[in-house]
């Protein structure tokens, strides 16, 4: 993971009235757009895959949602709000209630899209391979999906299920999960 300080956040961040909902609709949408836009930018720099909302805002809990130099943070509330914006934009999905949040700074659509040419690539169609070869094996490293979180990977791996592309196993643990690649170029 990179550190925050070699992060150059856009200039809305240091904008006071970004970290306050704003109150009327096209406002709000706008505001929630561009908040949107940094999260997931964030994310990317720092291959942040989930989001424990709770930790994000409390005081010194995340760079991303407070700004000391202005003396601003964003609240509890209007993150949820932000979230669910972010659900209904189809770049985030409720985790753990309203408290976490799985963060899709490229679609999962996407994320099915390099694993499936990344199993073409190493020659594992029709093998069983397990969440963890995927996410953390020596095939994996330098791909983009490497050391990603298991819920945000499952996401991907069911909808290669959806499309015929993948059968998902269960294993005794969640990492231990099988998948088959099922031969589809």
């Amino acid at each position: 993971m990179t550190s925050t300080s070699d992060y150059q956040f856009p200039a809305i961040h240091d904008f006071p009235p970004f970290y306050t909902r704003q109150p009327t609709d096209t406002t709000w949408q706008n505001q929630a757009l561009q908040w949107s836009d940094v999260i997931l930018r964030y994310a990317r720099h720092h291959r942040i895959f989930t989001l424990n909302l709770d930790q994000a805002t409390v005081p010194g809990g995340s760079p991303l949602f407070e700004n000391t130099r202005i003396k601003r943070r964003l609240s509890l509330d209007t993150l949820q709000e932000i979230i669910e914006f972010m659900v209904q934009q189809g770049t985030a999905k409720w985790g753990n209630g309203k408290t976490h949040a799985l963060l899709f700074w490229r679609k999962p659509d996407d994320w099915a899209d390099l694993i499936l040419q990344w199993v073409n690539q190493c020659g594992l169609n029709n093998t069983i391979v397990t969440m963890y070869e995927i996410a953390h094996g020596e095939l994996a490293e330098g791909q983009d999906f490497y050391e990603m979180d298991h819920d945000v990977l499952l996401v991907a791996l069911q909808i290669l299920v959806k499309r015929g592309m993948a059968q998902l196993f269960k294993g005794t643990e969640d990492e231990n999960m099988g998948v088959k690649f099922l031969g589809v170029k």
